[in-house]
């Protein structure tokens, strides 16, 4: 029986539908067949009409599932006594079940709904449980039928709140177990990360957010052993008892689950810092070794990520899912990684995380370290989204924000966001430092695959902002008018050459992309600001270090977006305010002459300078007349050209000889322009 919801006052509350008045004694003759001519089916005061119901149940759809549920595997009840059934029983099986889910007992399509075994439903979408759950007690032949579908269909967790807590997972009866197919245990829950329409995107690697605070403070709780305010004693004596408890639960678990059936998710937050947090988490996955073979498993030990605890999550994972562990043949001779041939090397290299899911890395110098731009996977030809951007988007959605239907009722159990492993998370994460230190073979091996296989996104302010500035930038002294007021001494394009990338690396870059944000024209550094003469140096000095035959380069001015506070602040920008911003655009382009000319220059250059002035009302209102939407992107183009032209020279019209395009946008590029027109 389903635990911890009310008995229905009257014995007779399990299902009603009046569709019609009948008198006491009615009879339903069929004609369609002999054989249904000879079966009358008797109504009396104590039955009500369900043919009603039957025309009401093709419009229901079966759930969703890849395994038979429920009633599917039931036959037609036969009568053995000679008494006739009741009204229910009499149906066909697949109407039984279109009439239990139309009760509220399973969702009729999509996600399945979440119950918590303590009591109640978490699932907004789900009918109150007093609708069906008079169908449970009514007899044993729908006891059988109902708890099937309840427990097949439908999502289940329990918290850990302290002794005897988990008593209500131990108290279903072993048919109920047999038929569970999804199920999770939270014993510590330091964050949220059950998807709810209302949480934001970081709420389940986060501090609690204010939706935390209102509705469900209290199931969250500092890692383990940390001290808590609602045990006493000694918080290794309290952790003891929490892993006792649960070891009894899984024992008694996997003497009545279904091998193969059961989904199942575990949640036990530990502190790493503490001296016994590792062992506590190898202790709460042993007990997982009990259970039988499991469809698919599901470990969190920690909000944050910790190698190490991620390292005894999948080892538990893998155990229990009987996944096969890697199959090392030991070498007769002395062949190692190393002795291989570095072409062999090199292509082992390609396929680990060195190389990112869409090639791409970014940097800026607020963020002062490596991060991956990620986009949603948004479908369309008015997005001009590239098929290799959606091949990347497997890599970093196991768990997507956007899409509420399609999160997973079990939550969040991604690497890149926990100490988790989930046999269904394919999501890309840093390699670490590992392949770096090894050896210096095998370090030089990395940075030539990390370098030469990534695109470089440099921006100039910062990664996450890329169009937008801070906005106590607005505050900032104009200064002297020929130096500008940028604030700071170099730009981030000669911070990434000069101080990032080992010199030796400096040859393996295939591709570059500078990024600046849309600066207020005072902002924007001039010819005699110390940023551009140091950029000016660092160019010189790029010269005989850089692959330029094999690199291509690409500028951007970004274009500031309508809501943002940069495009209402050139709304009102003048001519010569304009011009100064046109400047700034030189003053960064022309030391790249240096590096771009010759016939070992750059593969290719390409530019994209927004206009200063293309928000302001007299060009609204220009684009607006006729002919004046053809206009803009001619007057792009002819920015395009000049910039390209002006840093190739005679080499420009090699950049798109034979067919060649420019190369597709950027992973920031698709997240902040095609999203937003």
């Amino acid at each position: 029986m389903f635990v911890g919801q009310p008995r229905p006052t009257s014995p007779r509350a399990w299902f009603y539908i009046r569709s019609r008045a009948v008198s006491d004694k009615a009879e339903f003759n069929t004609q369609q067949s002999p054989a249904c001519a000879s079966s009358k089916v008797v109504y009396d005061d104590k039955t009500c009409i369900l043919d009603y119901t039957l025309s009401l149940g093709q419009h229901f759809t079966q759930p969703t599932r890849t395994r038979p549920v429920g009633l599917n595997c039931i036959p037609a009840m036969e009568n053995a006594t000679g008494k006739p059934l009741p009204g229910l029983l009499r149906l066909p099986p697949p109407i039984r079940r279109r009439i239990y889910i139309f009760s509220g007992l399973a969702p009729a399509h999509g996600r399945p709904y979440v119950f918590d075994l303590h009591g109640g439903c978490r699932d907004r979408r789900a009918p109150s449980p007093a609708c069906w759950y008079g169908l449970l007690p009514s007899c044993r032949a729908i006891y059988t039928e109902t708890a099937a579908l309840l427990y097949s269909a439908n999502h289940f967790l329990i918290y850990y709140l302290g002794p005897a807590s988990l008593e209500p997972l131990r108290a279903l009866n072993p048919p109920s177990l047999a038929s569970l197919a999804s199920l999770k245990v939270i014993l510590n829950e330091a964050s949220c990360h059950e998807p709810r329409e209302c949480y934001a995107s970081a709420a389940c690697y986060s501090e609690p957010s204010s939706y935390c605070r209102e509705f469900h403070a209290h199931l969250h709780r500092l890692p383990v052993p940390c001290p808590d305010s609602r045990t006493d004693g000694d918080r290794l004596a309290a952790a003891q008892a929490m892993l006792d408890e649960w070891h009894s639960t899984a024992a008694y678990l996997s003497s009545h689950i279904r091998p193969g059936r059961l989904s199942f998710s575990l949640v036990c937050d530990v502190d790493p810092q503490q001296e016994q947090g590792v062992e506590l988490a190898k202790r709460a996955t042993v007990s997982l070794h009990l259970l039988p073979l499991l469809e698919t498993c599901q470990i969190r030990l920690c909000k944050t990520p910790h190698y190490g605890l991620q390292e005894v999550a999948h080892d538990a994972a893998r155990k229990v899912c009987r996944l096969a562990a890697p199959y090392y043949r030991p070498s007769p001779t002395l062949t190692t990684f190393v002795t291989l041939p570095r072409e062999l090397r090199l292509r082992i290299l390609e396929y680990t995380d060195l190389i990112t899911p869409w090639k791409e890395v970014s940097w800026s110098r607020q963020d002062r370290g490596y991060c991956l731009f990620r986009t949603g996977c948004v479908e369309g030809p008015e997005y001009r989204i590239a098929p290799d951007i959606h091949h990347g988007c497997q890599f970093s959605q196991c768990c997507p924000d956007e899409n509420w239907s399609t999160r997973s009722p079990a939550g969040c159990f991604c690497r890149r966001r926990h100490a988790a492993f989930s046999t269904t998370c394919k999501c890309w994460a840093p390699p670490g430092p590992d392949l770096f230190l090894i050896c210096r073979t095998l370090c030089r091996d990395a940075q030539l695959v990390f370098f030469s296989g990534n695109r470089f996104v440099i921006h100039d302010h910062s990664c996450a902002r890329p169009v937008s500035v801070a906005l106590e930038w607005k505050q900032v002294d104009p200064g002297d008018a020929s130096t500008g007021a940028y604030p700071y001494d170099r730009l981030g394009a000669s911070l990434f050459f000069r101080e990032l990338v080992p010199i030796h690396c400096l040859a393996y870059l295939r591709f570059v992309e500078l990024v600046f944000p849309p600066y207020q024209h005072h902002i924007w550094p001039q010819e005699e600001h110390p940023a551009i003469k140091d950029w000016r140096a660092t160019v010189d000095w790029l010269q005989d270090k850089i692959n330029a035959r094999g690199l291509t380069l690409r500028l951007i001015m970004a274009d500031p977006l309508p809501e943002d506070w940069e495009a209402v602040d050139r709304a009102f920008i003048t001519i010569p305010q304009g011009n100064a911003i046109l400047a700034a655009y030189r003053a960064i382009l022309r030391p790249l002459k240096l590096v771009a000319a010759g016939d070992d220059g750059l593969a290719a250059f390409y530019a994209s300078l927004t206009c200063p002035w293309q928000w302001t009302e007299s060009v609204r209102d220009r684009l607006n007349q006729p002919g004046g939407q053809e206009e803009a992107p001619d007057k792009a183009q002819e920015r395009k050209r000049d910039a390209q032209r002006e840093v190739m020279g005679d080499r420009y019209e090699s950049l798109y000889a034979n067919g060649k395009t420019e190369p597709n946008w950027s992973i920031w590029g698709y997240a902040v322009y095609a999203y937003n027109q």
